[in-house]
């Protein structure tokens, strides 16, 4: 469940990634958020390289942002220990 302003780090990209006391500085920054702007949510990528939005195989590029629908598969990390996100839109 996602709220606008809602933070995403590197744990939320990568499961061999935990927050804890260890993290290093580069892991305990912030990497997206997500925002509802004019009726639609979407994510903002500020520290992702390799995101990428599965269900049309475009990628979203550092400094972009990614339109949230319901059904749609975003790989925020390649490589081991990436995390898959399916989107759910739940109307309240």
């Amino acid at each position: 469940m996602v709220w606008t302003g809602q933070s995403l780090f590197h744990w939320h990209a990568n499961t061999l990634i935990a927050p804890n006391e260890k993290l290093t500085e580069d892991q305990k920054r912030r990497v997206g958020y997500f925002v509802l702007h004019e009726g639609r949510w979407r994510l903002v990528n500020e520290g992702l390289p390799d995101l990428l939005d599965v269900s049309n195989r475009t990628a979203v590029p550092v400094g972009d942002r990614v339109e949230l629908k319901d059904g749609q598969q975003i790989l925020p990390a390649r490589g081991e220990g990436g995390r898959l996100v399916v989107v759910q839109m739940v109307k309240a």
